[in-house]
């Protein structure tokens, strides 16, 4: 035992060591020669890997604090047991931690691409990334997508140090974040953003995530009462739900009675079938690794390449939660009541844009130099700055209370400035 405590503290060069005895052939052990745009140097005593230092610099940055206000699909004010973007960033990061864990891959990249993967998420949730996307599109000035504007965040938006903006993070995390959904409008050209994420550990965020989302917006729905009260007034919807809790009973084998859509029932199957999906995905991605003879982390980025998904569903599980998917988007949100949110949102959002392009005096300080100094601008690596660019960039910062203050700022006249 003395001579353990004598080994103690462990610095880098030690932890690296030790963890990249314990990760499996094909698990990402470092990061790549000249992963970071910018070179570091290395304080002495340094007790952190490369991918803990990026996850850190992601959980201290202003972004991921505002993450706590940003709708997830109900609106913060709604209700304080809802998800936000905040939650369902760390869901994403424990259940990519727990397949990792049990394939042997990095557990701290993975948690560093969950942690940073929905940054650039607008205020108000998808309708708005929509609308900015939109006014850019047709302006022929770029297109907005949030996993695009997550790596934005992290390259340029925040800041870490006076000698360059960003956090500089590491190529394997920017890609994972970029690469975390299937989006692309073919800028970030040094990320390959045409080709499936190079490391398996990306690769399991981006799936991890999409069921995250799936199953915890189905639960929050059941748990607001709107999948209740329109099961009970819309036979039509009464049978789609109904189709649909036939169908998760069946994979689940279980009884249909047991998946329950009252507003006041525990909903504990959600935590079912999301363990009974991670499971099929950690089982399947070794059967995967076993077929596609992959025993290092170049395979895997051949694999890549050629656009060879690993980490995935078995086939049948797969057909299922495509049909979960398509039924969750139609039946849950396409209720009413998240269309109106989603209406008054983008109109809102709308009232701030063209406010700011009509009068851009209108932006705070900082973001005006910006927008009157656009040809210092640095460039989105593949799109060129412009000032539309810079008022999005203003907007998607925003959470959800602030946009609002905001709004109230500019077109109520008994608010105080």
């Amino acid at each position: 035992m003395t001579d353990f405590i004598n080994s103690l503290p462990l610095y880098k060069d030690k932890l690296d060591e030790n963890y990249a005895a314990i990760l499996a052939p094909f698990a990402t052990k470092a990061p790549k020669e000249n992963s970071r745009i910018h070179t570091e140097v290395y304080r002495g005593g340094e007790n952190r890997t490369d991918f803990q230092r990026d996850r850190d610099r992601i959980i201290h940055s202003k972004a991921f604090r505002r993450l706590m206000y940003k709708t997830q699909v109900f609106v913060n004010h709604e209700g304080d047991h809802f998800r936000t973007r905040l939650t369902h960033t760390l869901e994403v990061a424990q259940l990519a931690r727990g397949i990792c864990k049990s394939l042997a891959l990095n557990e701290e990249l993975a948690e560093a691409i969950s942690l940073g993967h929905d940054l650039g998420h607008t205020p108000f949730g998808h309708a708005v990334e929509r609308f900015l996307g939109d006014e850019l599109s047709k302006r022929e000035m770029g297109n907005f997508l949030h996993n695009e504007q997550s790596v934005r965040i992290v390259d340029l938006l925040e800041k870490r140090c006076e000698d360059y903006d960003g956090l500089n993070l590491t190529y394997e995390v920017r890609e994972g974040i970029l690469k975390h959904n299937k989006d692309k409008s073919g800028i970030y050209l040094d990320l390959n953003p045409n080709k499936v994420c190079s490391t398996l550990e990306g690769q399991v965020v981006s799936l991890v995530d999409t069921i995250a989302y799936i199953c915890h917006d189905m639960q929050d729905a059941i748990k607001s009462g709107l999948i209740e009260n329109s099961y009970y007034k819309n036979n039509e919807y009464k049978d789609h739900i109904d189709e649909l809790r036939e169908s998760i009973a069946k994979f689940m084998n279980i009884e249909t009675d047991r998946i329950e859509i009252n507003r006041y029932s525990e909903t504990f199957f959600i935590g079912d079938l999301i363990h009974r999906l991670i499971m099929d995905v950690t089982e399947c991605s070794v059967t995967n690794l076993k077929e596609e003879k992959v025993s290092s982390c170049e395979d895997v980025k051949k694999k890549a390449n050629n656009d060879i998904v690993l980490i995935t569903f078995k086939k049948e599980t797969e057909k299922f939660f495509d049909q979960i998917k398509k039924s969750i988007y139609k039946y849950v949100y396409g209720l009413n009541t998240i269309q109106a949110m989603d209406v008054k949102a983008v109109n809102l959002v709308k009232d701030l844009l063209y406010g700011f392009e009509n009068n851009p005096k209108l932006l705070p300080p900082d973001w005006y130099f910006r927008y009157k100094n656009i040809e210092k601008e640095t460039t989105y690596d593949g799109a060129p700055a412009n000032e539309l660019r810079v008022i999005c960039d203003y907007i998607a910062t925003m959470t959800d209370r602030f946009a609002l203050d905001e709004h109230d700022k500019l077109y109520n006249p008994r608010i105080k400035i």
